[in-house]
């Protein structure tokens, strides 16, 4: 297809891409076209054109999808989170499926791997367990037009870093954080300090993090700010603290950190407890965890459950095994299967993490875990490093969504450990390294989908590698 300026297109769309867009095709031409989900016909505007394909936006829907169910959020279309609550959630289930066994095919290179149907949510709504706000001082409104009032918490506009939408409920989140968001709108627009500004780097509160345990009923917020008036920002903090905790008590922790960073990434550095001990709990199945402000912790606390059962079922431990477990976080998988393995080696590098794993390892009694600080590429290759610990019989590794450190997966290769079973949120990238795996000496046994991620674009894969 020519470059240059396009009208509008009338597409038929019969697919649904990973990252939640829609699948239209012209001839050999294939359109990727945002917004939209299959059996919808559409009106699409065109936004980048490549020699096999190319990226649309629908500007209108003609025909309305068979699966096509009203979205129940005011922010739907416009807030970048749940780019599905328009598909029918059965059908959202079986295009997660199909996607995932598409980028074995394709990107893997693997004619016909053995994917699972992916198993659904119990809960398709309010089961966030952690949700990320950022502030604002040029909020948008609901019909996309910037907002005189400069203040905001809220969501990116997909597309648009220096956009937030102000959110006053999230339907991915519990009610008790949707109150409290709603308390902390009020009580951080009372201190008369100002939002962030991306684009000029000036202005106090930059990030609001809420975390909550399900199973628990606790509640932790931290917020993220600049360092230009700290003694102003250490005041108001501190108030905002005390009638936080008064009007909630409910809320087991409330801590606030700095950054200066120019990037948009809710991390902190000198965090200051502010009230409690800087934890909540949460419980998945017989295991009871900490889980500090920034700590990595599965978002999905139902479905981590089923996560975590489905790694100890593939897994197919005997009791004798030693386990690695990559990426531990704060040593969820690591603690959850450790009574179906003889020991576990748990690695992270974020310090915070490993001093929550260590809490939980304690307060569950797990006796035959232990967790090692620092990259895992640079202990992996640390000289003599299975000579201390010990060859894996099995290796369960959950990296971040960009995938593991090429040099890891080639260091597991040359480990030859029986067992790989590999969590990933990235199909792509999961394919990606079930293809480097398959050349050397590796066969994918099972892929089992998960749906962590209800109405969004994401899906979690387990997926079982052996030594031939």
């Amino acid at each position: 297809m020519k470059k240059g300026k396009h009208p509008p297109l009338q597409l038929k769309i019969t697919d649904l891409a990973f990252g939640a867009r829609g699948i239209a095709r012209q001839n050999e031409f294939v359109w990727f076209v945002h917004g939209a989900i299959p059996g919808q016909t559409v009106l699409a505007k065109p936004v980048r054109i490549k020699k096999a394909f190319g990226e649309a936006k629908v500007l209108a829907v003609i025909e309305k999808s068979p699966y096509e169910v009203p979205p129940p959020c005011p922010y739907f279309g416009i807030c970048g989170g749940c780019k599905l609550q328009h598909l029918e959630y059965g059908m959202q289930i079986h295009f997660k499926t199909q996607q995932v066994k598409d980028a074995l095919t394709r990107i893997g290179g693997l004619p016909s791997p053995e994917v699972k149907p992916c198993i659904p949510a119990k809960t398709i709504y309010g089961y966030r367990n952690k949700m990320e706000f950022t502030f604002s001082d040029q909020p948008w409104t609901l019909d996309a037009k910037e907002k005189k009032e400069p203040f905001a918490i809220g969501l990116h506009i997909p597309e648009h870093f220096d956009k937030i939408i102000n959110i006053e409920k999230c339907l991915l989140q519990s009610d008790s954080a949707n109150q409290v968001l709603k308390t902390l709108h009020a009580l951080f627009r009372e201190t008369g300090l100002p939002a962030y500004n991306i684009k000029s780097h000036k202005g106090i509160w930059r990030f609001l993090i809420l975390r909550y345990g399900f199973r628990t009923n606790e509640l932790l917020v931290h917020w993220i700010t600049t360092r230009e008036e700290k003694e102003k920002i250490q005041s108001a903090s501190k108030v905002i603290a005390q009638k936080l905790h008064e009007l909630h008590p409910e809320i087991l922790s409330i801590s606030h950190s700095y950054s200066d960073r120019l990037a948009q990434v809710a991390e902190g550095e000198e965090e200051e407890i502010l009230y409690g001990n800087g934890h909540f709990k949460e419980r998945i199945g017989h295991c009871v965890f900490d889980i500090s402000s920034l700590s990595f912790f599965q978002t999905n606390t139902e479905q981590a459950e089923m996560l975590f059962k489905t790694i100890g079922e593939i897994g197919d431990f005997r009791g004798n095994e030693r386990v690695y477990d990559l990426y531990c976080g704060a040593g969820a998988i690591g603690i959850f299967i450790a009574h179906q393995v003889k020991e576990v080696i748990g690695i992270e590098i974020v310090q915070s993490a490993i001093a929550d794993a260590e809490r939980n390892k304690n307060q569950n009694h797990t006796e035959n875990i232990q967790f090692l600080l620092g990259d895992i590429t640079t202990v992996l290759s640390t000289p003599n490093f299975q000579t201390t610990y010990g060859p894996p019989d099995a290796v369960v590794f959950d990296p971040p969504r960009g995938g593991p450190h090429p040099k890891t997966i080639h260091q597991l290769i040359q480990w030859r450990a029986p067992k790989l079973i590999y969590v990933s949120c990235n199909p792509p990238i999961l394919a990606r390294d079930a293809k480097t795996l398959s050349e050397n000496g590796y066969t994918l046994r099972i892929a089992q989908p998960i749906d962590l991620f209800p109405h969004t674009g994401h899906i979690e894969t387990v997926a079982l590698f052996t030594i031939q």
